[in-house]
């Protein structure tokens, strides 16, 4: 089947209602994934951790999304998106059981089957979002990655709630709200999507790049540079936060302040970059997000640290619907396949990123750490340069 059969087998029209519940269950889902950061400072104290043994759980987290290319390869054929209530569920029930673990071996165990239902989440539900997005994909992909930032700026005020308020014997109804969820998408599965797949070629990376050509290898070696500053400044801040001197309660809530400001610019990253361009808009981000970091470890009064996070927060993250719009761009017939490969190598960036940045925070200093990994975004302005503008 050539290209042009595949997409009019696609929806073609931009679902507005379908979107925004995607976005919804998106949201559900990563108020889960968003505990281990703000967790950090605790279970540090209860299990007694150097930060780079913390660090090491990102990776455990991660670790399974080798394996979300393929996946996304399989949601392409359309094989596997029903099966996302189910995802939804058992990534609740692991979290919750992961805040009520004793030990680092059981900590790690309920992070890395949280990691892999969590890999099979995104490749199926990006692949539904850029069906249900026609050719808005900037649009589509912003109000999906929406839904991950306010889940990450509410997650963490979700776990503080949980930890001061539910006895540990009863820590699992932490996870009715992913259950709730999940009923609800399964009814939006069963109901609302009626359009079938195309048949596709048979996978391979080779064609996949070849396809893709010199703007899809410059788009891959920027998502991995933006993601080590995204990945590692999120995790560590609020450890950074508790650190130099600011109660619990603080470090959570920056988080929460950064991670709000990055589900606004979520919302209109992938927007504005469809009127103004793709290469212009990661320029700009690029730029504001290392001064915007600097400014934040150089004022010591609370007002103006929330101040330089909340707009981090927007630059930061409205650079991630921008990349994965212009990919599925580029390889329009192998959505779900692109955008999981990028959510991989972002992910896969991560295990790398918390580990070093623990290793530099243990032996520097988190102040000097992030200072360093501050400088990231600015070297992936050659590689925006060379990117060739889609007509």
């Amino acid at each position: 089947m050539n290209k042009n059969n595949i997409e009019e087998s696609r929806v073609i029209e931009f679902n507005l209602g379908r979107v925004i519940i995607c976005a919804a269950t998106h949201f559900a889902h990563d108020v889960y994934t968003a505990f281990l950061s703000p967790f950090l400072p605790i279970i540090i104290e209860r299990l007694g951790l150097s930060l780079i043994k913390a660090g090491s759980l990102l990776p455990l987290f991660r670790v399974s999304s080798l394996v979300q290319p393929f996946i996304g390869y399989y949601a392409d054929r359309g094989k596997l998106y029903k099966f996302l209530p189910v995802a939804l569920i058992t990534t609740s029930l692991l979290m919750s059981l992961f805040i009520a673990s004793g030990t680092y071996f059981w900590a790690g165990l309920f992070l890395v089957f949280a990691g892999l239902s969590a890999s099979f989440f995104h490749a199926n539900a990006i692949y539904l979002v850029g069906s249900l997005s026609g050719r808005k994909y900037g649009t589509g992909m912003s109000f999906f990655m929406t839904g991950g930032e306010l889940a990450r700026s509410l997650g963490p005020l979700y776990l503080v709630a949980v930890i001061h308020f539910v006895p540990e014997r009863y820590i699992m109804v932490t996870a009715i709200p992913g259950i709730i969820f999940a009923v609800l998408l399964f009814f939006t599965i069963r109901t609302g999507y009626t359009s079938e797949p195309g048949s596709m070629p048979d996978f391979s990376f080779f064609a996949l790049l070849k396809k893709g050509g010199i703007n899809l290898v410059m788009l891959i070696i920027i998502s991995v540079l933006h993601s080590f500053t995204m990945y590692s400044f999120t995790l560590f801040l609020p450890t950074y936060m508790k650190l130099i001197g600011f109660a619990m309660f603080i470090a959570g809530s920056s988080l929460s302040v950064l991670e709000f400001s990055g589900a606004f610019g979520a919302l209109i990253g992938g927007t504005a970059s469809d009127f103004m361009g793709r290469k212009r808009f990661l320029l700009l981000s690029s730029v504001a997000i290392t001064i915007l970091i600097n400014l934040f470890l150089s004022t010591r009064m609370i007002v103006y640290r929330y101040i330089f996070l909340l707009f981090s927060g927007v630059f930061m993250f409205s650079v991630s619907p921008v990349r994965y719009a212009f990919a599925q761009e580029l390889v329009p017939e192998y959505k779900g396949t692109i955008s999981s490969l990028l959510m991989a190598l972002s992910f896969f960036t991560s295990t790398f990123a918390s580990i070093i940045t623990g290793y530099l925070g243990d032996h520097f200093g988190l102040l000097k750490g992030f200072r360093i990994i501050s400088v990231f975004p600015l070297l992936t302005i050659p590689f925006i340069l060379l990117v060739k503008e889609n007509e």
